[in-house]
């Protein structure tokens, strides 16, 4: 009956019990009584994750079992009723206590003498240093209990697609780049290493020390589900280089306040400065996160999610309101598996397939069993896409202003990589990948205890460094992308236009073919004023002059630059009003719209203030060209708006309609709703998240 339930496990119900009965009648049919216990001796758990007494011979005494002392096997029988509770390693008492149950039971059926008992139980049990004790010991866990799903049910022996070399490298390097944190709060690491080709799993270390109960080493770090910082990111921006967007496209580092089911949210970089305008490139490379936002807000959260759970993200299971906008910076919680996983996608060109872990498996008889059909790759990219995307993220000079040059992801051969720090100091990450292998690397702590000042350049990355040379170690690398499949055009840097001469710098940028730059930088031109006097023995010159545009007047001017609009007297002739329209339209800028209030947002008044003294802000994004601007409520009030595009208009009870227009023109450029409540309901702080209250 144990057989029968090894064979074919069952709930503790009376049906599970009766179907148990039957499955031991059928069993005692057809086998005899060897055939039966070689059977059970085969398959019975005897602790950590082992089944079958060869394995746990070799587990516990390095040994095969028919080279056990009476004493050695009399334990692994005592292990048998309670294999967990009677661990020789963990606890050493109980076992001997099984031990000797099993040697008495031996002397009462006359398989043994009183004093060979005795000597049994007093002689040593030679167990196995706790170097040798066990083998990727995590994997083994997440294999055994899918086996018969697998269709392996009846295996007894399973070869595994590890690298026992790199295996034990990564055990080493994830025990020392611990160490090395421990100063900082760091107790844990997890790390997963991928043959790209096959889908081979390579390497697969869960924890520090699987012993260590202290530290929570029983837990799997590679399949935990945790919050994974920026590493989603890259797949956002995939999406939108899929759909025409360009790595010199520009994105809009300002501050973005926006309406969540939680509440009102204000993202914040790393670094916590606004940048600005920000291309592409350089949004991705250095991991800034208003930019990553903005661009799931223009791309749509569900888009972004459904495409993430198509390159692999199967723990992402909320729909798109559940996460919201902050998606993309780890509000949803993923295991390190999944981003391998996914990552592996990204270095085969946007085609995502499932993970190969056993590389042959054979029955008792030592015949080799059928292994499951892999799974088909499934498109979730363009490949085009994704070589572009392959690219920004093999980088090094674009991610020099977040991480400096010398980082550890510089490595001796080209990498596509990026880092991740969830909330808190809680999660570190970094995922990458060369042609040959994936690697992956999560570092914290499993009780969710914070790190100190540890992010993932510095505390997931250097473990990464190490683990990709050592994975590479003996592989000429194959070039992450082909070069001839993009186009170049030298850019502004700041614009991501084609440079003009005014432009004080230019880089050279990569595209893919059709959606190259084709108007010239709005942001730099010499004006048609008289020139500069020079010295005595210097020509006269031209000085160019900056102009952002309006969307980041107000960041210009917080950032001390001379970047307002051109007067009108000195507007460049060539520099028409429908040429600075189209470049801005090329370059990404939205059309006007209301940043603040948000749309729906409810305001209270404060009880005791006057209502004089309370107020609603406004913060606008002016239409490109567009000027003077003012705001009307319907009901006779106008404002008028000029660079930075802020004001306050009066706060009365009830709801309210605003709406942006070019002055002197009929037609609303946005409009936005909002309400106000009265003071008998007016709450004395905001909701969490919130906006204060005017």
């Amino acid at each position: 009956m144990q057989l029968a339930r090894l064979l074919a496990p069952h709930p503790r119900t009376l049906g599970g019990k009766v179907g148990e009965i039957l499955w031991a009648l059928r069993l005692s049919w057809h086998l005899s009584a060897e055939e039966l216990l070689r059977a059970y001796l085969d398959r019975v758990p005897l602790g950590r994750a082992t089944r079958g007494v060869t394995a746990a011979a070799e587990l516990y005494f390095g040994r095969p079992a028919a080279s056990l002392s009476l004493g050695q096997a009399a334990l692994l029988a005592g292990m048998a009723p309670a294999p967990a509770r009677r661990d020789p390693y963990a606890h050493l008492p109980e076992s001997r206590r099984g031990q000797q149950q099993v040697l008495g039971l031996l002397v009462a059926a006359g398989y043994a003498t009183p004093e060979q008992a005795r000597l049994a139980a007093a002689a040593p049990l030679d167990l196995v240093p706790a170097a040798r004790r066990f083998r990727a010991p995590h994997l083994v866990e997440a294999l055994l209990p899918r086996l018969a799903t697998l269709g392996l049910e009846g295996a007894a022996e399973l070869e595994l697609t590890l690298d026992p070399e790199l295996q034990g490298a990564a055990e080493r390097l994830v025990r020392e780049e611990v160490a090395a944190l421990a100063d900082r709060g760091v107790t844990q690491a997890a790390a997963l290493v991928v043959d790209n080709a096959h889908g081979e799993v390579r390497a697969y270390v869960g924890a520090v020390d699987f012993l260590d109960a202290a530290a929570g080493g029983q837990n799997d770090g590679v399949r935990a589900r945790r919050q994974p910082g920026s590493t989603l990111k890259p797949f956002a921006y995939g999406l939108a280089l899929a759909g025409g967007w360009t790595p010199a496209s520009l994105l809009a580092d300002l501050e973005t306040p926006l309406a969540t089911p939680a509440g009102r949210f204000v993202p914040r970089n790393y670094d916590r400065r606004l940048h600005g305008p920000v291309r592409l490139r350089a949004a991705l490379a250095n991991s800034y996160n208003v930019p990553a936002v903005r661009l799931v807000e223009d791309l749509g959260v569900a888009r972004v999610l459904s495409l993430l759970q198509a390159a692999g993200f199967t723990s992402l299971v909320e729909d798109a309101s559940h996460y919201g906008v902050g998606l993309v910076l780890g509000n949803g919680d993923v295991s390190l598996l999944e981003l391998v996983t996914a990552y592996r996608g990204l270095a085969r060109g946007g085609r995502a397939g499932p993970l190969q872990w056993i590389r042959e498996a054979r029955d008792t008889g030592g015949r080799p069993l059928a292994l499951p059909a892999p799974g088909r790759p499934r498109r979730f990219l363009p490949e085009d896409a994704v070589a572009l995307l392959t690219d920004i993220l093999a980088d090094e000079a674009a991610r020099a202003p977040a991480f400096g040059l010398d980082n550890a992801l510089r490595l001796p051969f080209p990498v596509a990589a990026k880092t991740g720090t969830s909330r808190a100091w809680i999660d570190n990450w970094t995922v990458g990948f060369t042609r040959e292998v994936t690697v992956g690397v999560w570092v914290g702590n499993f009780d969710g205890r914070p790190m100190r000042d540890v992010s993932g350049i510095s505390g997931a990355a250097p473990l990464f460094r190490r683990l990709m040379i050592r994975a590479m170690a003996g592989v000429v690398p194959a070039p992450l992308v082909d070069p001839a499949r993009f186009v170049e055009r030298s850019i502004c840097p700041l614009s991501g236009a084609l440079r003009r001469p005014a432009c004080p710098a230019g880089l050279r940028e990569r595209f893919l073919p059709g959606t190259e730059p084709v108007s010239p930088c709005s942001m730099h031109l010499l004006p048609e004023s008289p020139p500069t006097a020079g010295a005595d023995d210097e020509p006269a010159v031209r000085l160019p002059r900056l102009d952002v545009g309006p969307q980041f007047y107000a960041w210009a001017s917080g950032e001390g630059l001379q970047a307002g609009p051109w007067p009108a007297a000195s507007r460049p002739r060539d520099e028409p009003e429908r040429e600075r329209e189209v470049t801005a339209a090329a370059a990404g800028i939205p059309r006007a719209r209301f940043l603040v209030p948000v749309p729906g947002r409810e305001y209270a008044l404060e009880p005791g203030l006057p209502a004089s003294a309370q107020t609603i802000p406004v913060h606008v994004l002016p239409p490109p060209g567009e000027a003077p601007l003012e705001l009307r409520d319907g009901q006779g009030g106008v404002w008028p708006l000029a660079p930075p595009y802020r004001t306050r208009v009066p706060a009365t009870p009830g709801a309210h309609v605003l709406r942006l227009h070019a002055a002197g023109r009929p037609a609303a450029l946005a409009t936005v709703s909002y309400r106000v409540r009265g003071a008998a309901g007016a709450v004395t702080a905001p909701p969490r998240g919130g906006e204060a209250s005017p």
